[in-house]
């Protein structure tokens, strides 16, 4: 009889043991270990730097306001303090609202009314007219709430609260795990157009009239620049001397 080297022997046993003690199936390990690995997309395991370890990322999210009608389509103060916070909230410019009323409601009632003054509201907040539309949904009869849809970009940044090194432990000569983590999250609290995460903004019309002046002076050989003022000195206020 042919008998097994030892080594060999308890490997093979320590693998039966081992899947028999194992109370999931290899289904159930391979989605666990997917689900360990959940991509997150603020943070990158291989960047090109470590700078670019932690990121500020832009998501598109969907939402909805109910407004309920009043008589002659008057807005509570706490319906258009509701309406600015939303038009706040979505600093996105792309934002796209749109204003919907149920298929029950007469074409000149309240809730039209409702309707109207809640996108008049938009547009004073700073909502261009193009990103409003006036739409309705399925619910019969009266009395039906006045809904605002919405989607918008924001921009977020990765969580920054813990897991945190000693920042004092430099003996290695590397950059602690969370690297660039507050440049990223203060980045995505402070940009106004989320959209410019993902593509340059649109550069603005450049001032003919100006340069047109510049180029004069500068044909004639003169000084292009602006002219100095007190402001510009660099000199020390007499109030220190």
């Amino acid at each position: 009889m042919i008998r097994a080297p030892l080594p060999a022997t308890l490997a093979v046993t320590a693998m039966v043991l081992g899947a028999c003690a194992s109370p999931h199936g290899p289904g159930d390990r391979l989605a666990a270990a997917k689900t360990a690995k959940a991509e997150n997309p603020t943070f990158d395991a291989k960047p090109r730097t470590d700078l670019d370890r932690y990121r500020s990322v832009v998501t598109e999210n969907d939402g909805e306001l109910a407004l309920a009608q009043h008589p002659g389509g008057r807005l509570s103060d706490a319906q258009k303090t509701a309406l600015l916070a939303l038009v706040q909230t979505n600093s996105d410019p792309g934002a796209a609202y749109v204003v919907r009323t149920a298929n029950g409601e007469p074409a000149f009632g309240d809730a039209v009314l409702t309707a109207q003054a809640a996108m008049e509201m938009l547009r004073s907040a700073g909502v261009m007219p193009s990103r409003i539309q006036l739409g309705r949904y399925d619910a019969q009869g009266t009395g039906a709430p006045v809904k605002i849809t919405y989607r918008a970009a924001h921009a977020v940044g990765p969580d920054c609260r813990n897991g945190w090194d000693d920042l004092s432990a430099t003996g290695s000569n590397r950059v602690y795990s969370h690297f660039g983590c507050a440049a990223a999250s203060n980045l995505a609290a402070m940009i106004a157009n989320p959209r410019d995460l993902q593509h340059p903004a649109a550069e603005d019309a450049s001032d003919a009239t100006r340069r047109g002046v510049i180029l004069g002076k500068y044909r004639k050989g003169e000084t292009t620049s602006s002219a100095k003022d007190n402001q510009a000195s660099g000199a020390v206020s007499t109030a220190v001397k």
